[in-house]
């Protein structure tokens, strides 16, 4: 496609960004829904969630030799609608979790809210050390083994 054929599309370059960086985090949460949706045990499916948003985002990143301005980029327009994205992956873990340890309980609604925390946020920390894809990927292996079993055991 010409510059002047995508200009017909996007007002500039910052729209561009902005469509190319939603799509591919639509994408990313779309692979994630749906291993959770799919067969396996707890851990199995919770493996396939991590690995398809975090792990595949991280492998992204990390072949990317623009990752640092992709990060460092500022766009209102971008940080909106990624929110909404991610907004739709952690709808789809509670509910997960929620159709997986039901009840009403405020210990049960303790657990569930303890293990989004775990699955969402420990892949952050994750990253600390600059590991590779595959250590990183190995990671987030550990984490669902260890999340799903708390979930059974629930």
């Amino acid at each position: 496609m010409s510059r002047p054929a995508l200009y017909q599309y996007f007002g500039d370059k910052d729209e561009i960004f902005a469509s190319a960086f939603v799509g591919l985090f639509e994408d990313l949460v779309d692979g994630a829904v749906l291993a959770l949706e799919g067969s396996g045990t707890t851990a199995e499916r919770l493996d396939g969630f991590l690995q398809r948003y975090e792990g595949d985002l991280f492998e992204r990143m990390s072949a990317s030799r623009h990752v640092d301005e992709i990060i460092g980029a500022k766009n209102e327009q971008v940080a909106a609608a990624a929110a909404e994205v991610v907004a739709r992956l952690s709808d789809s873990l509670d509910a997960h979790l929620d159709a997986a340890v039901p009840g009403p309980s405020a210990a049960q609604d303790a657990r569930r809210t303890g293990w989004v925390e775990m699955l969402r946020l420990a892949p952050k920390g994750f990253r600390f050390d600059e590991p590779s894809v595959a250590e990183f990927r190995r990671r987030l292996t550990h984490l669902a083994d260890v999340v799903g079993a708390a979930v059974d055991a629930g």
